[in-house]
């Protein structure tokens, strides 16, 4: 479809701006925001003032910034046995034996460790799966998310 018909003659010039500009976020290669600036002194004679004409303009992306990243923790107590962290750690986090042993030990030592760095949903929902899992055991093991910084 053309836009240029049935339009004022001095429309033609803006027509075909935003033609351009349409057909470049249509094809999804292009997603800037468009500001119209109407042409100064541009009078038709006809005293038609509300079909000024005016040019396409670009201006900046607004920058975005990533998501921030949280931290799944596990926190020590004095009663959970230390093979059941280490389940948890290989059923829920998918570690191998030997990087659970080593963040089971930390946790055991240190009062807390890193399971893993996820999207805040991801890490709630990891967290979550493992405090329900550690009450249908009866475990008193807390998992808590923290942000990353």
């Amino acid at each position: 479809m053309n836009l240029t018909q049935n339009i004022h003659p001095k429309m033609t010039e803006f027509s075909i701006q935003i033609d351009f500009m349409s057909k470049r976020n249509i094809d999804g290669l292009d997603s800037e925001i468009l500001r119209f600036i109407p042409l100064a002194g541009v009078d038709d004679g006809e005293g038609d003032s509300e079909h000024d004409t005016g040019i396409a303009e670009t201006t900046e992306k607004p920058r975005l910034e990533k998501p921030p990243l949280y931290k799944v923790v596990l926190i020590n107590d004095d009663y959970t046995p230390m093979d059941f962290v280490v389940e948890i750690l290989c059923a829920f986090f998918d570690l191998n034996i030997e990087k659970a042993t080593q963040i089971m030990l930390k946790v055991h030592t240190e009062g807390k460790g890193v399971c893993g760095v996820y999207s805040k949903d991801v890490a709630e929902t990891k967290a979550a799966q493992v405090n329900d899992y550690s009450r249908e055991c009866e475990q008193p093991l807390l998992c808590s998310v923290e942000v990353d910084r």
